[in-house]
């Protein structure tokens, strides 16, 4: 089957429980469990077994049971989490404001679903689609034995790529051709190209930009590692014109190492590794390049990460890197178990598309071999010196023409995505969910982030570019708000440990970009922040409309239904709680612009409209800014210290005569696996 209602029963039971939310004014707790207590089960609304979405594994419970007998490779405990043989047995009921657990394609859903993980514990969970798995023997169309070999360090040596920078692209691109397979229905009918170790330890491939075609999974064997290569004429949009490994105004110069475009049910997975090569200085195909950027003392040419560096800090542009991976329109992707690690840019982009799942994925940059190196500046290459390197950025798009891969979704919506199990460690934000920077693009809706831990980055985000509404069209999935559309909606974020990043969760934008975004629930998560942040103050909940200043685009930020339910931040930290009022001092500093259409009159204001409950702040607040905003307390409480006055208001249910325990984060943080 090709159509698997699970994702989209989960996420859109939020809209259900956030209208209920917003309505009573109260929440029920459901924080997290005690370390001695076996997770509380929940009842939760019944949803239609008529709706129908993409599947988020493209796999049925019974091809994932028999899968997993056949399958060639088994899951590396360190990459992925084992999945529970039996499930808990559900208990009692307790509260109603939780997601439907879903169904699976084989399977009716669930009246109960877990109320509260341990964070960082969980290793099943029947909320979720089944678990994908690896492509079984008969599946295998192509295999491909390496020819280079990696340092121990994970590097390649320079001799590597000499003579041709990109060795493996035809061969690799030849095998994906060959096996395209647009009759595939799923993954368990995808057909594979494996890429496999070699003779004498041959363990790497280097390629240049690839397409992947419809039903193909490129399956990467653990040990082995498809490096990127580091010409940027290979990632030219354009053969023959220059455009990538650039800094220009825009950042649209490259195709992405890996790109699937239009395309149905293509997939990455298997135990090896993506290696983006984002620290090693550039080579060049076309003799003495004159596009190809030179450090400023001329003792070697640029890195991506060099240009990166200059493009944001010194020169205030655009780099024009490539991303690893970039889904652009289209239906069911799945990343699962793989690695990826140095990318020049953004790891992942699904963009614009219907059904995209990673689970069990991990990505750590820069990795070690390159944090012993330096920029061109001297400084150490680290995640503050390797920009831009977001780990999964869901993402609408504009509206295209044809969409072979999802035939009738033109409007470019980003719609029925599942994270789960990942670990996300980068050089900016771990996960940042946005929705277009004009209303003519697609909306992002039907986004649930699982059982995840994120290390150094800038957090769990949203934003800053959140204006798409396909212009106002109407959507079945898509709930208004007071008669707006929302551009971002029904997000659903649990189970989640913050470990090092400077923002923890956050919702950003400005009135350039923006617009709704409403139906956003936060529950089971763990945050501990540095001490210091290049970028400031290191904050763990920030909701914030002046993300950076603009001119007035009349794209006003409105943040509404915004649910924070069992979160804990465990060390000092400060805290923002704005709504947008075009008032607001913070509009008259410095970069900010009223533009062609100046300051409204009246002024416009958007308050924050946000519900908390069971949040917990272990060490007093180090700043907090609340302005413009409708706090509402649940009767779990928050030990922060929201005061009425001004544009805020602050509306508090009875506490719970039982009290709630705050979340249980004993086990929440731990090491990135592996390293």
């Amino acid at each position: 089957m090709n159509k698997n209602p699970a994702l989209s029963a989960l996420a859109r039971a939020g809209v259900a429980w956030l209208a209920a939310a917003s309505l009573a004014l109260t929440l029920n707790a459901c924080g997290g469990t005690d370390a001695s207590s076996p997770p509380v089960q929940n009842s939760a609304a019944s949803t239609s077994s008529g709706d129908s979405v993409p599947a988020a594994s493209g796999t049925s419970a019974a091809s994932a049971a028999s899968a997993t007998s056949a399958t060639p490779d088994t899951p590396d405990a360190s990459s992925t989490p084992a999945t529970a043989a039996t499930p808990t047995t559900p208990t009692t009921p307790t509260t109603s404001i939780t997601p439907t657990t879903p169904a699976t394609a084989d399977q009716p859903a669930s009246d109960t679903t877990p109320a509260g993980f341990q964070v960082g514990t969980t290793t099943y969970d029947p909320a979720l689609p089944p678990e994908p798995t690896l492509p079984l023997a008969p599946l295998i169309c192509a295999t491909l034995p390496a020819t280079l070999t990696a340092q121990a360090n994970g590097l390649l040596p320079d001799s590597a790529d000499a003579t041709d920078t990109a060795p493996d692209s035809a061969r690799i691109q030849s095998a994906l051709d060959a096996c395209k397979n647009p009759s595939s229905t799923g993954l368990s009918t995808n057909k594979a190209v494996r890429l496999v170790p070699g003779t004498n330890g041959a363990n790497a491939f280097i390629a240049g930009a690839l397409n992947l075609p419809s039903g193909v999974t490129l399956w990467i064997d653990k040990g082995v590692t498809l490096f990127a290569s580091r010409d940027p004429r290979q990632y030219d949009k354009v053969r023959g014109t220059a455009s990538c490994g650039m800094i220009t105004p825009s950042d649209n110069g490259c195709l992405a190492l890996i790109n699937a475009s239009k395309i149905a049910n293509g997939a990455v997975m298997g135990d090896g590794v993506i290696d983006g090569r984002g620290g090693s200085p550039l080579i060049s195909s076309v003799p003495n390049d004159p596009n190809l950027m030179t450090r400023p003392d001329g003792s070697a040419a640029m890195s991506w990460w060099d240009i990166g560096w200059m493009a944001n800090k010194v020169q205030n542009q655009a780099q024009n890197n490539p991303r690893l991976i970039q889904i652009s329109n289209g239906r069911n992707f799945t990343l699962y178990r793989v690695t990826l690690q140095n990318a020049p840019k953004f790891h992942v982009v699904p963009s614009g598309i219907d059904g995209f799942t990673a689970w069990g994925v991990k990505i750590y940059t820069p990795t070690a071999a390159y944090e012993a190196m330096k920029n061109y500046l001297g400084m150490p290459y680290s995640p503050d010196t390797a920009k831009n390197t977001d780990g999964i950025d869901p993402a609408s798009s504009g509206p295209i023409t044809s969409n072979a891969g999802n035939p009738g979704k033109l409007a470019g919506d980003a719609s029925n995505i599942l994270i789960a199990y990942t670990h996300i460690r980068t050089g900016d934000d771990n996960i940042a969910i946005k929705g277009g920077t004009g209303t003519v693009n697609g909306r992002t809706y039907n986004i649930t982030v699982a059982h995840s831990r994120f290390y150094t980055g800038h957090g769990m985000s949203i934003g800053s570019e959140m204006a798409g509404t396909d212009n106002g069209a109407t959507n079945p999935d898509v709930t208004s708000v007071n008669g707006i559309l929302p551009s971002v909606s029904n997000v659903n974020v649990y189970d989640l440990a913050i470990d090092g990043a400077d923002n923890g969760v956050r919702i950003k934008s400005d009135w350039s970009r923006s617009g709704l975004v409403s139906d956003i629930r936060y529950s089971n998560v763990c945050i501990r922040m540095p001490q210091t942040s290049t970028d400031g103050a290191p904050q763990a909940l920030i909701f914030s409309p002046y993300y950076s200043p603009t001119k007035n685009g009349g794209l006003y930020p409105n943040f509404q239904n915004i649910v924070l339910d069992g979160v804990r931040i465990v060390n000092a930290s400060s805290f923002t709680f704005q709504g947008f009022n075009s008032a607001s001092p913070v509009l008259q500093g410095s970069g900010w612009s009223g533009g062609t259409i100046g300051w409204p009159s009246p002024p416009v204001v958007n308050p924050l409209a946000i519900s908390l409950n069971n949040v917990v702040a272990d060490v007093a607040p180090s700043s907090f800014s609340v302005a413009d905003a409708r706090i509402t307390i649940g009767d779990g409480g928050t030990t922060l210290p929201f005061v009425a006055g001004g544009n805020v208001s602050v509306t508090r249910a009875a506490a719970n005569a039982a009290g709630v325990a705050p979340v249980d984060c004993s086990q929440a943080f731990g090491a990135f696996p592996g390293q």
